[in-house]
């Protein structure tokens, strides 16, 4: 007999041997239709066996139970959000359901535990008892942990059963995923290797008999509490923390003194004291609280809803122009301005309780503010974009001279003056050179190396890189004199009133710093301030000048 036939009386087997449903069950077959499925079995396709498989369980169906069908990566190649409910649960009409079944084209990746997840919803199962069949040949390639999404199911679950079939599998992980997924809902897990290992199983699965129902124990739990994201919809956004459930102590309905903290989208905990108490939820910046009553031999049951939607930004410098800089910020604003929270990279997620807020985006001294909506239960994209530009900066001693020193200032300043004739700082870098990203518009660089200072204003374009060479239009003043002299340095020209304008002084007998070109005038003083001499010097911008007083 052929591996694909014994592959099929086995697939057909498992399903007919799966503990008895209870009547009127309620079922959801989950089928891997992920790119792997086209893997031949003596000489035919994966895809098409589970296809004459499912037609035969179909054809046997008991018509008080009612079937669905939930499908995987069939309608697009790399998405993890590949999910469809084909067909929801109900009785069967089996033409209608193989007509589904046979469509299926297998393209993409394998979010099997999503797809469990999505069928156990499609059945209700946090209100009655829900039967989930997942046919599987991979590993789960877009969950980090189906054991987790098993076990935190089964929690919140009346009574949902997994059941799984491991077809074709050669990855252990794989292996221990489906094992997992099955253990931790109650239900069993077959694995099709060869023709020995699918007879044995074979074997296993057909005296496998349903478990007798054991009572369930007293509650250990006085609290148990469930989160969504909005009415209607179950699902929370991924890539954020999980829900934390902060339970104080409520005095007059306000929020008391702590008294313990859970995690998850569903929770049992047991608080000690009977009383009055505050469940205060939040996941990023959703939050919702509700007051909840703890009685002896009673457990109390939250089921809340964080009203919340999810805005996925995405940012680009000028249209057509993905941002990629790590440093990029976005920061979130309620309405009024006030500041919320603030996120980095290129792209960031955001899920709020649903409103009007502000969303910033910044790179460098670029910025850029808009007006977004959360609404509730809904998850959407977002692209803004900066429309900024940036500065290339050189700082030189004279034009197409020589570079500033290291510790010199490059400081960017707006390019309007104030009314007091003064341009509002930004920033300040240091060194020759100095690159800043910002907004449209005009600007001023000004460079200070010592005392010599020069600027240059500038034109930013949205989108575009502007290339500025500032002078500071200087050069180096030595001047030595005696060991304990101070130098003073003032402008070569008197003022009207016959007085110099000072612009620097040193100690110990020496002064080596850059002054902007022109005539400087240099007295040499001993420390009991008797002129030990003075001289006039031409500073020349990009050059060295040298004298020794006397």
């Amino acid at each position: 007999m052929s591996i694909a036939r014994i592959a099929a009386i086995f697939l057909l087997t498992f399903f007919m041997s799966l503990p008895a449903l209870a009547e009127g069950q309620r079922v959801i077959l989950v089928l891997d239709a992920s790119g792997s499925m086209w893997g031949q079995v003596d000489g035919r396709a994966k895809i098409d066996i589970a296809k004459e498989i499912v037609g035969k369980v179909v054809s046997t169906w008991k018509p008080e139970d009612e079937l669905g069908l939930v499908a995987y990566g069939h309608r697009k190649k790399g998405a993890c959000d590949d999910i469809e409910t084909l067909i929801e649960p109900g009785p069967l009409d089996a033409g209608t359901f193989m007509q589904s079944v046979m469509a299926l084209s297998p393209k993409g990746k394998t979010p099997m535990t999503q797809s469990v997840r999505q069928a156990a919803e499609a059945l209700k199962f946090t209100e009655k008892q829900a039967t989930v069949i997942l046919v599987s040949d991979g590993i789960e390639t877009c969950d980090p942990d189906p054991c987790a999404v098993a076990e935190e199911l089964e929690k919140m679950g009346i009574g949902l059963t997994v059941h799984t079939v491991g077809f074709g599998l050669d990855d252990q992980g794989a292996v221990a995923q489906l094992q997992c997924l099955a253990e931790k809902t109650g239900g069993i897990s077959v694995l099709a290797q060869n023709a020995d290992e699918l007879e044995t199983a074979l074997k296993k699965t057909v005296e496998a008999k349903p478990a007798e129902p054991q009572p369930e124990p007293a509650p250990a739990f006085n609290l148990t509490g469930r989160i969504v994201m909005a009415a209607g919809v179950d699902q929370l956004p991924q890539g954020f923390d999980t829900p934390s459930w902060e339970i104080s102590r409520a005095v007059n309905g306000e929020k008391g003194d702590w008294v313990k903290t859970e995690y998850g989208a569903a929770i049992k905990t047991n608080i000690e004291a009977p009383g009055d108490y505050l469940a205060i939820v939040s996941l990023d910046l959703a939050k919702t609280q509700a007051p909840v009553a703890i009685m002896d031999g009673k457990t109390a049951n939250l089921d809340l809803s964080f009203e919340a939607g999810l805005i996925s930004f995405k940012g680009e410098m000028d249209e057509g122009q993905p941002l990629t800089d790590g440093s990029t910020t976005w920061e979130l604003l309620d309405s009024g301005g006030n500041w919320l929270a603030t996120k980095y990279g290129p792209e960031a997620g955001f899920f709020a309780t649903a409103g009007n807020y502000k969303v910033r985006l910044s790179l460098g001294e670029a910025k850029v503010e808009q007006d977004v909506a959360f609404i509730a239960g809904k998850s959407e994209q977002k692209t803004v974009t900066l429309g900024g530009g940036a500065i290339d900066v050189s700082a030189v001693f004279a034009p197409g001279g020589p570079p500033v020193l290291d510790g010199a200032a490059i400081e960017l300043q707006k390019g309007e003056a104030n009314v007091d004739g003064k341009h509002e700082w930004i920033a300040t870098s240091y060194g020759s050179k100095a690159t800043y990203k910002v907004g449209p518009g005009k600007y001023r660089i000004v460079a200070t190396q010592d005392y010599a200072t020069g600027f240059a204003d500038v034109d930013v374009k949205a989108g575009q890189v502007a290339a500025v060479e500032v002078s500071v239009n200087g050069g180096f003043l030595a001047v030595r004199s005696e060991a304990d002299a101070t130098i003073e340095v003032y402008a070569g020209e008197k003022d009207i009133s016959g007085n110099r304008k000072w612009i620097a002084t040193d100690y110990n007998g020496q002064f080596n710093k850059a002054v902007n070109a022109g005539t400087v005038h240099i007295i040499a003083k001993k420390p009991d301030g008797t002129v030990i001499g003075e001289k006039d010097v031409t500073i020349t911008a990009g050059q060295r000048s040298e004298l020794t007083i006397p």
